[in-house]
């Protein structure tokens, strides 16, 4: 009987713990469902930012009082990264983290590498308050020139979302202002609403924004869209596009064919035929299920002029580090066309290049009922008159030697 009974009671307990490992399963999958785990994940995430950017605050105090009482001849970002090494914190976190002598201190949150991409282990492009770079396929990138010309990359730029907003620079702001005459998806047209969304913009900026907003930034392509042979007048029509370096620009290209015709359709200007900057965005990771290929957004254009901004930087009036008319470096590159893509390396903020100058760059935004905008300025132009932050605005149609493109990427 005694042996019987630890017979029982043993079943009795295996019976038990299997039921207890169904219910606990039961219960994980109904949090995880209900995203309780996802925003403890996210809490935790945003616990580590506030301690790195305390500690990066306490720094940075110290680095102004030594400067003050010592001497101290290290940048701020130098001294505080020091320091927060010193106590404990990794290379990833402070590739996390930007300081600027005037004190500005940004956490960055740490961005998800789609599907189909790697990133880069190249000192300068490994880190996000640099400019984080990543490639296209899994092959690691290390020191290796070829898979700049070989590979296509995009560039993470981190967005405070509740800094992601179209802006009016101090120069070069559009005359009539952005509230009225420029809107973000196109609206002017009554016809246009998020209800009648005639060209998916509507749709498609809502996902984008949301994006933005759930993981902190968005991707931006390194170089203007280029293309694998030269683009000399619209009879080229469709060429296969790329985004790396040392490619011909992907110019004499239009927006679209109109205001709103935009997915599948092809321009035509006096029988020459090809596609519009739109659609070719669109179509570039069409088939990637984790993340979504467009024409970058105004919003997204001013959201990386605020990322790379600084002393040698500056967007209103860039000279220095732009392909424009009145750039001293510009006769040994490209006199009298476009640079090829990444063809100077004075020409890049932040791993991303000729954001000034070069060509005008198509963006989804809309000026009034009649025009798309373009951005930054281009090769034949002067700075006083185009900058990185000048807003231009042409039929959606025109197609010229100074049209060109630029696609981003938003995780899904």
């Amino acid at each position: 009987m005694t042996k019987n009974k630890k017979g029982i009671s043993l079943i009795v307990l295996v019976i038990t713990i299997i039921i207890m490992i169904i219910l606990a399963g039961a219960i994980i999958l109904t949090l995880n469902n209900s995203g309780i785990i996802g925003r403890a994940t996210e809490a935790t995430d945003k616990s580590d930012k506030a301690t790195l950017k305390e500690a990066a605050n306490v720094a940075y105090s110290e680095w102004t009082l030594a400067r003050q009482m010592d001497g101290e001849t290290k940048s701020a970002d130098k001294y505080v990264k020091d320091k927060l090494k010193d106590q404990g914190f990794s290379d990833e976190e402070l590739g996390l983290v930007e300081i600027k002598d005037d004190g500005n201190i940004k956490v960055y949150t740490k961005p998800i590498i789609p599907e189909g991409f790697i990133a880069s282990d190249i000192e300068g492009e490994n880190t996000v308050a640099g400019g984080l770079v990543i490639y296209e396929g899994l092959e690691k990138v290390s020191e290796d020139a070829d898979a700049k010309t070989t590979r296509n990359q995009f560039v993470w730029v981190p967005v405070d979302i509740s800094e992601f907003t179209r802006t009016e620079w101090s120069n070069n702001a559009p005359a009539s202002g952005l509230s009225s005459n420029y809107t973000e998806p196109y609206s002017y047209d009554t016809l246009i609403t998020e209800t009648n969304d005639l060209t998916g913009e509507y749709a498609e900026y809502k996902k984008m924004r949301e994006s933005v907003e759930k993981y902190g930034g968005f991707y931006i392509g390194r170089y203007e869209t280029g293309s694998e042979t030269q683009r000399t007048n619209v009879a080229n029509g469709t060429t296969n596009m790329v985004v790396k370096k040392d490619a011909y620009v992907y110019n004499y290209v239009g927006w679209g064919p109109s205001m709103t015709s935009v997915e599948g359709d092809i321009i035509d200007i006096n029988g020459n035929q090809g596609k519009g900057a739109v659609e070719l965005s669109r179509s570039l990771y069409k088939d990637n299920t984790s993340v979504k290929s467009t024409l970058i957004y105004g919003v997204q254009w001013d959201a990386t002029l605020r990322f790379i901004a600084d002393d040698e930087h500056n967007v209103n009036n860039s000279t220095s580090w732009g392909n424009h008319h009145d750039n001293p470096d510009r006769d040994s590159v490209s006199p009298n066309t476009p640079a090829k893509t990444g063809a100077h390396e004075n020409w890049k903020a932040k791993n991303i290049y000729n954001l000034a100058g070069n060509v005008w760059e198509w963006t989804m935004e809309a000026h009034y009922f009649v025009n798309r905008v373009v951005r930054g300025g281009n090769y034949s132009g002067i700075v006083s008159d185009d900058s990185a932050s000048s807003r231009v605005s042409n039929s959606p149609s025109s197609c010229g030697s100074i049209d060109g493109f630029r696609s981003a990427l938003y995780v899904v």
